[in-house]
Formats: C-alpha cells, structure tokens, sequence
C-alpha cells in the first residue's frame, strides 16, 4: 500500500495564498494526501523588544510605541488564524478529510523563507506549495521573494508556485 502524499502549504495574508489552496484542492487525491498547512509569523519593527520586560528597561516616552508594536504583532497573528482556517475549510469542502490536515502557526526563528525551508525537510515533504506573491523589481533585487529563495534552497522535495487560480 502506498503512503499518501505530504504536501506543505505556506502561506500569508496575501490573495496569491487563497490561489495555492485552491489550486491543491483542485488538483489533488482527497483520499491520498496529507497537507499540513503552514503559516510563518515574521517580526514586526518590534523586533528583539519582546526581550525589554523591565519597566526599566524602556524609557517611559517609548513605553506607548512598544506597546503598539508588539499589538501589530498580535494582529498578523489573528490575521494569519483567519487564512489557516480559511484554508482548512476549502481543503474540507474538497473532500479531504480533517484527519488529513494539519495547520501550523508559527513565530519567524530564522527567516520566514529558512523556516518553510526546515519545515518541508525536517517534515520530509513529498510536495512543498506557496503563492507568487507581488513585489516590485526593486524589490525582487534588494531582498528576493520568498518564493525563489525557497525554490533555490530546498532539496527532496517537488515545489509548486501557483500564480494564478
């Protein structure tokens, strides 16, 4: 008997992320898959500050920025369990069954871009899938796409980068 197949979603907030999980819904077994759905929290400008607990270690005219900076936070979170679930239950609705899914939310360790990376090998994925997401030329120089450093990077494992639906 052949092991169902392990397929990784990653994705953000972005529209391209609701296109990938159309896109597997449409594509796959529902009877031969286990997808595990995936979602990276990245730092927001707070980044490192969550460590300044001290009432002393923060001079008091700062005391309100970090506050809004680590609730800027709190809303990618939400934001991102809205996606997961919403993700889920377009898998459901296409016949997977819920035993057969997974969802992960999870805090950036390294990059959000590494950290899909040693997830799809540490997970040893037979299929790791994430949206096109847009972004400039520019941008695309400066600091590259999630999408081509992890199609660049990640070895054993088939990578799909949907677009379009």
């Amino acid at each position: 008997m052949l092991m169902p197949t392990k397929i990784l979603l990653a994705l953000d907030e972005s529209t391209y992320s609701m296109n990938v999980v159309k896109y597997v819904a449409r594509t796959v077994n529902p009877k031969d898959v286990h997808i595990t759905i995936l979602s990276i929290v990245p730092e927001t400008s707070a980044a490192g500050l969550n460590n300044l607990t001290s009432a002393h270690a923060v001079h008091p005219l700062f005391q309100t920025q970090l506050q809004t900076l680590k609730g800027e936070k709190e809303q990618r979170r939400k934001l991102l369990e809205f996606v997961l679930n919403t993700a889920k239950n377009i898998l459901l609705e296409s016949g997977i069954p819920e035993k057969n899914i997974s969802v992960q939310l999870r805090d950036k360790k390294i990059g959000v871009a590494r950290d899909i990376i040693m997830e799809a090998q540490e997970g040893h994925y037979d299929t790791l899938v994430l949206g096109r997401r847009g972004v400039s030329g520019v941008e695309k120089f400066l600091f590259g796409s999630i999408s081509n450093k992890v199609l660049n990077a990640v070895q054993d494992c088939t990578v799909w980068i949907v677009d379009q639906q």
